[in-house]
């Protein structure tokens, strides 16, 4: 149920607890409404009206409980999207990082396989020189 639905299902319990108390006693009492076990018959019984009070406290702590698990559902939301950014951009940096190491790996190949050729090409023209 969404929250406009719930606030006007509170406030017309709300009026029927009001209007309730007004009829027995002309005045409403006070915060004591029975909410929706406002039909069940207490004929003074104070136990009774106890009950009538432990239910009510009873939805007040559960509407709190539902209000705290989705302010937690929000935040463990935001928090799993900050992860992924979080991952993201490790993900970009480390690729940057191994497009960088590839580079200066491939150029560092290059310039060992220029000096590899030339001692090839040196010893090449000494062994000529010492068997010419």
């Amino acid at each position: 149920m969404n929250e406009e639905a719930e606030s006007r299902d509170a406030k017309r319990r709300a009026a029927a607890v009001e209007a309730t108390a007004r009829s027995r006693n002309g005045a409403y009492r006070g915060p004591r409404a029975r909410r929706q076990h406002a039909s069940l018959p207490t004929n003074g019984c104070p136990c009774v009206e106890g009950i009538h009070t432990a239910i009510a406290s009873t939805a007040v702590a559960v509407a709190r409980i539902r209000v705290e698990i989705a302010s937690i559902k929000a935040e463990t939301s935001q928090d799993f999207a900050a992860l992924g950014d979080e991952i993201a951009g490790l993900r970009r940096h480390t690729l940057e990082q191994l497009t960088s190491a590839q580079e200066q790996m491939v150029g560092r190949l290059d310039s060992l396989h220029r000096r590899m050729t030339d001692v090839g090409r040196t010893l090449d023209r000494l062994l000529d020189k010492d068997g010419a």
